[in-house]
This record gives structure tokens, sequence and C-alpha cells, in this order.
């Protein structure tokens, strides 16, 4: 993936919370939010940059041996690593 351009990020940084949810709803993408989340800190900075969704499936313990989680290129693990 590559870095998020500096100018973009300084945009994004400015959008609401409100204009971004609705960008979202227009396209059909309804429920993307979470309700009653207060910053810890009202001072700090806004929390910018790319998202990551991943479909966790639980392994299974009659196939799914932890010495498979060594290897590099386990699915899980690589999703893991590379976000």
């Amino acid at each position: 993936m590559e870095a998020m351009d500096e100018a973009v990020r300084t945009r994004l940084a400015a959008v609401s919370t409100a204009t971004l949810t609705t960008c979202l709803f227009k396209r059909g993408l309804r429920n993307q939010f979470l309700q009653n989340v207060h910053p810890i800190n009202a001072a700090g900075k806004r929390l910018v940059g790319p998202a990551f969704t991943l479909r966790y499936i639980p392994a299974r313990e009659d196939i799914d041996v932890l010495e498979a989680y060594a290897d590099f290129e386990h699915p899980q693990r690589k999703a893991i690593e590379t976000c």
C-alpha cells in the first residue's frame, strides 16, 4: 500500500464526522459509524488514515495447530502483519 500524501491527510482531517458519514450513506454504506464515542483528549489530533476490514474465522482445534502460524505465508498471519 502506498503512503498517504500529507496534503490529502490534512484535507481529510478537516472533514467532519457527520459529512463523512453522509458521504458513505449516499454511497449505500449505512451504519458505518459507532454511537456515543467521545474523545479522551478533545485537544488531541484527529485520526486519519487508511482502514482495513479483516474477516476473522476462529481456528479449528481439530485441524489447525499452532505450528501452522509459524509459516509467514499463513493467510491470517499475513493479514495481521501487513496491516
